[in-house]
């Protein structure tokens, strides 16, 4: 008998031992891959989560938002962005010249969010009444579904959702109306808090742009920054590096329109 529970102790003892005694710990922290890459992790400790989001909610992040692309100047605003390792947004149009169809394949290849504007961006149009509105939207969806394959769920309103045109010949049912159909379909309306003014005129300096910026989000936390990405608006392409550089200054990090983005409504 006592050979036998020396035997089962030796078993017992030689299994023990075989055990990673480490294997829980690179389960939570990740291990080397087979080329010396760091994996991500499995879990997170919960005990860590609530630390990570309150980090994050106390960040400040600039969102910059592109209206009416793609234009001749898309590539080049690509190509600052890259310069900076920057996301943006892009609330585009319907354009079917070539260069627009290059500036579509290339927000999607470098990563960016595309998101829905208006096809046509006549307010005549579109702010006719509810029917015209959604026939435009989804006008423009079919296209960039068939042909880049882009779905989004976020829309910004030609002119923001409270604008000149709205206030003086919509009528307010309609606008409630638009406004709920769109939360019924699961849409997000982003409106902004940072004007840069550069879909004024063509004639706006790129000095202007840039103070309209970065006075626009000294005090913010979350910076929702409207551009426009218009053939005519050279100076917004001029004025994108010392706007980079200005909102990295005031301590600004930044993100594109997506999960958990903050949202700004005009109405």
């Amino acid at each position: 008998m006592k050979i036998v529970l020396s035997l089962l102790m030796l078993l017992i003892f030689i299994l023990g031992a075989g055990q990673d005694p480490f294997a829980a710990e690179r389960t939570a922290e990740g291990s080397q891959g087979e080329n010396g890459e760091k994996q991500q992790w499995k879990t997170v400790p919960e005990e860590l989560t609530p630390l990570e989001l309150a980090d994050r909610a106390s960040q400040k992040v600039a969102y910059l938002t592109f209206d009416d692309g793609p234009s001749t100047h898309t590539l080049d605003i690509l190509d600052i962005l890259d310069r900076y390792h920057i996301k943006a947004t892009f609330f585009v149009m319907g354009n079917e010249e070539k260069y627009a169809d290059q500036g579509y394949k290339e927000m999607i290849r470098r990563g960016h969010a595309v998101a829905l504007h208006s096809y046509t961006h006549d307010y005549s149009v579109i702010y006719q009444d509810k029917e015209k509105f959604f026939q435009d939207v989804n006008r423009l969806e079919q296209m960039l579904q068939k042909k880049y394959g882009i779905t989004s769920k976020y829309i910004r309103f030609p002119g923001g959702s409270k604008n000149r045109m709205i206030s003086q010949n919509v009528k307010k049912e309609m606008m409630d109306g638009i406004l709920q159909e769109l939360k019924d379909k699961g849409y997000v309306y982003c409106d902004w808090n940072v004007d840069s003014t550069d879909g004024i005129s063509p004639a706006i300096s790129t000095g202007t742009i840039i103070s309209s910026v970065l006075k626009g989000a000294r005090n913010q936390k979350k910076a929702i920054i409207l551009l426009h990405d218009i053939n005519s608006m050279k100076n917004t392409v001029t004025a994108l590096p010392a706007i980079i550089e200005g909102l990295k200054s005031q301590g600004y990090e930044f993100d594109m329109i997506q999960e958990n983005a903050p949202i700004v409504h005009f109405r």
